[in-house]
């Protein structure tokens, strides 16, 4: 299925088995196999540090070996051992090394200290596949079985990462997991990394204190101290500048977060959910988003497939809209039903949401075909796409559509930015990538 696909790449730490059906669940220990504390195992999860200060995850009884000697991480393609500058280092098969990433298991050597490192497969059954998970609903087998699959994550506090276009209700499955954990009635705040200026980003994610940068004329408490407790949401992470996630980073793996201008640092209890439409393991080998950001988020990792893709979901999501505007049991058109069942979706849930309204405030939904027929027409007229593979028809079809949608709606939007997102039901970010990558003009705002 579609929406799972991500769930059974075994990059994330849960997993959808191709075979049984169940969901598996991947973790890593370490433990002592040779030298003082023989038989003493840790569960790692995320970094933990190794070894002889009182204060480190796993302290050892062995004076050969560092205060803090080794740090080990846990991630969605093994758990990477660092060396910490140790005096007498850390050895693997008799090498010495600084920084390996032991995917399956691995015995490695500190002071006198043999260590073992393991991952194990915790069986967490099969997800049943049902029809909502809070607010959200679907009849199609893809969201039914997504709905399973988040059921049976919600209650844990692993960050979940979304992947899907936009309006395809990342942020309604994000607040659904909230109501659905151990952190209900605690706070669920959102943040849009794609909406706030790069400069005041770090301030909003985790605060500042007055007069650390102009325009702070009080202390503030930024998302990440305001969410705590509770989860925090963390929509278009694909956007946030590259220089700011490192100190993400450091706040999703120390649990703690420092203020813009200050020095103290205040420990946090925060489950992250995250949301794209970015496809970030691109963004990653593209070098715009860091690797090791990357597997921390993406500890359970699912895709919420576009509308166009799961169309049996349409009567059912009409007919709850339709509900939800206080028209009870009133139906749309079956001409209105087929033109919906035709288009192409571009916006998503959202965009079928808005066009209900349209449709039962009396406004004509008509120009959604007959763009798309004047942007086949055009394609036509230039070659004849039987002749190309059908992806490559289907895609040079979606482009020219496209780019005939945006052109009538700048017309009718008279070049507004703000008023094609609302008109469209799409993201203001998206309407001005669009705009750049098809070369046209809007107005300055």
């Amino acid at each position: 299925m579609q929406a799972t696909e991500p769930i059974q790449n075994p990059g994330a730490l849960l997993r959808l088995d191709r075979t049984s059906g169940t969901l598996k669940e991947r973790k890593y220990q370490v433990a002592i196999i040779g030298g003082p504390g023989t038989g003493t195992s840790r569960a790692i999860e995320g970094t933990m540090t190794v070894g002889s200060h009182p204060d480190a995850g796993l302290a050892l009884g062995d004076t050969t070996v560092s205060r803090y000697h080794v740090e080990l991480t846990a991630r969605p393609d093994g758990v990477m051992v660092r060396d910490l500058e140790s005096t007498n280092g850390t050895y693997l098969g008799g090498a010495r090394i600084t920084e390996v990433i032991v995917e399956d298991q691995a015995t490695i050597s500190v002071g006198k200290t043999t260590l073992k490192i393991s991952m194990i497969d915790l069986d967490l059954g099969k997800p049943e596949a049902q029809g909502s998970f809070g607010p959200a609903i679907g009849a199609s087998n893809a969201m039914k079985q997504l709905f399973g699959i988040m059921e049976k994550v919600s209650p844990s506090d692993s960050t979940v990462l979304l992947l899907g276009e936009t309006g395809t209700g990342k942020e309604v499955l994000a607040r659904a997991i909230h109501e659905k954990s151990k952190r209900q009635g605690r706070p669920f705040v959102v943040v849009d990394c794609g909406s706030v200026a790069p400069t005041l980003i770090e301030s909003e994610l985790f605060g500042h204190v007055r007069g650390s940068f102009t325009g702070a004329i009080s202390d503030r408490n930024g998302a990440f101290l305001e969410a705590d407790g509770g989860t925090i949401f963390l929509d278009e992470i694909g956007e946030l500048p590259l220089e700011l996630q490192p100190k993400l980073l450091r706040v999703l793996e120390a649990g703690t977060v420092r203020r813009v201008g200050e020095d103290k640092h205040r420990r946090v209890d925060v489950r992250v959910v995250a949301a794209t439409h970015r496809d970030l393991e691109a963004e990653v080998a593209a070098n715009r988003f860091r690797r090791d950001l990357y597997y921390r988020l993406a500890v359970v990792l699912v895709t919420v497939p576009p509308l166009r893709d799961r169309l049996d979901d349409l009567p059912l999501l009409t007919q709850h809209f339709v509900k939800s505007m206080g028209r009870g049991e009133f139906e749309l058109p079956r001409s209105l039903m087929a033109r919906f069942a035709a288009y192409h979706w571009p916006g998503n849930v959202r965009e079928l949401r808005n066009l209900v309204e349209r449709s039962l405030a009396g406004a004509d939904v008509e120009p959604l075909p007959q763009e798309t027929a004047t942007a086949a027409k055009a394609l036509a007229s230039t070659e004849d796409i039987t002749d190309l593979p059908f992806k490559e028809a289907k895609e040079r079809l979606v482009e020219s559509f496209t780019k005939e949608y945006l052109v009538t709606l700048l017309e009718k939007c008279n070049g507004n930015i703000s008023q094609m997102a609302r008109e469209a039901g799409i993201a203001r970010n998206y309407v001005h990538r669009l705009v750049a990558k098809y070369g046209l003009k809007a107005k300055d705002e």
